[in-house]
């Protein structure tokens, strides 16, 4: 992981980088809380893509509704 992302201690970090931190520390509680958080963002993510994606699908299958026209009023 550190070497595709441009790892350089101190300066750049992310959720898995930090992770890997903690556990080559032997803080293995706190790498497991971190990567647990990471999962649920994981899954908020997905979640959340889901219902876009169902909303999207919806509003693509809903027909088109044209606008009524005054049958009583004159041209």
């Amino acid at each position: 992981m550190s070497v595709v992302s441009g790892h350089i201690r101190g300066q750049t970090n992310s959720m898995p980088l930090h992770i890997e931190i903690l556990y080559n520390e032997y803080q293995f509680a706190a790498a497991f809380a971190v990567a647990s958080l990471l999962a649920a963002l994981a899954l908020v993510d997905a979640g959340a893509q889901y219902l876009v994606e169902q909303r999207v699908h919806a509003q693509m299958r809903a027909p088109l509704i044209e606008p009524q026209t005054n049958p009583g009023a004159r041209r």
